[in-house]
């Protein structure tokens, strides 16, 4: 559980430090080892492939074409090239479908803020001479300088480099730690949009990774307030929690999440218990009241 008082930097840390096992749990039923499986690379190295070429083919495309309904281009603009059927699709799908929703989804957020960072405070790459002159040696050193400058490893990269969400985190550390490069300090108003964003996605790894080891277990009486079941949740890196398979049918009065009554504060789970208590209570007393009824009963039959 992402603790109150951990920095951005901690946040992003969580990413570097757990990506792997992320990805690792794509299709392991019981990740004992934290070593993605040979299928799991396979399978998205070629989602990789195939984000990488859809963004190559977006990047001929200018913003006017995309936004334009079809059949709305010039009729004598060259036609937008056909996508190849995607390979992927005869690849096997990984059954854990909701990891794969949570790499991708803390991997566009990443680099999504490295870039709006980085268009702020990057300076511009150098560079090299359009047309080189033989025996210049002012020409050399520049192109020299110009390799220098692309491969810095502080350089943040817009195009199809290394965009991975391990490489955002750690370009994103660089920066709050005001780490020497090609970039300015960063201020107050942007140290607050990378915390924001790298909270959640630390919270979104953690509860992944948290939620494969989390179990829920039916509990034997049932809800006080509307008589569903309840289920207990341990496990994770969450703090337990009581559910209530009802949502508006049900009166307790806690959140619903996810469509279930949800107790998770420690004073709302005290409260359930002694709901929970009271509940067996008044039925020790209403088993005991027909107990009495019904030996009134026979008694009456009985004279």
């Amino acid at each position: 559980m992402t603790s109150n008082t951990r920095t951005a930097a901690d946040d992003l840390r969580v990413v570097v430090d757990h990506w792997q096992h992320l990805r690792a749990l794509v299709d392991t039923s019981t990740p004992a080892v934290w070593t993605p499986p040979k299928d799991v690379a396979d399978y998205l190295r070629k989602l990789d492939e195939h984000h990488a070429a859809e963004r190559a083919l977006e990047s001929v495309m200018t913003p006017a074409k995309w936004l334009a309904r079809p059949g709305e281009h010039d009729q004598g603009a060259a036609a937008r090239p056909e996508r190849e059927p995607l390979a992927l699709a005869e690849q096997f799908a990984p059954l854990r479908l909701h990891v794969v929703d949570a790499c991708r989804a803390v991997e566009v957020a990443l680099c999504a803020i490295a870039d709006e960072i980085a268009a702020e405070v990057q300076r511009a790459p150098i560079k090299r001479l359009s047309r080189a002159i033989p025996g210049d040696r002012v020409g050399l050193d520049l192109a020299l300088l110009a390799a220098r400058d692309e491969a810095d490893p502080q350089r943040w990269h817009f195009n199809l480099g290394d965009r991975s969400a391990v490489r955002a985190a750690e370009w994103l550390i660089s920066r709050l730690e005001g780490k020497p490069g090609p970039c300015m300090p960063i201020d107050d108003a942007q140290r607050e949009r990378i915390g924001r964003i790298a909270r959640e996605a630390a919270r979104r790894i953690e509860r992944t990774i948290g939620n494969d080891r989390r179990r829920e277990f039916p509990m034997s009486r049932p809800c006080p307030y509307c008589g569903a079941s309840l289920t207990m949740h341990r496990g994770g890196t969450d703090a337990s929690t009581v559910t209530c398979e009802n949502g508006e049918e049900c009166g307790a009065p806690v959140p619903i999440v996810e469509g279930r009554r949800t107790w998770a504060a420690p004073h709302e789970l005290a409260s359930l218990e002694g709901a929970l208590d009271a509940a067996a209570h008044r039925a020790v007393r209403a088993l005991a009241r027909r107990r009495q009824r019904a030996a009134a009963d026979a008694g009456g039959t009985a004279v």
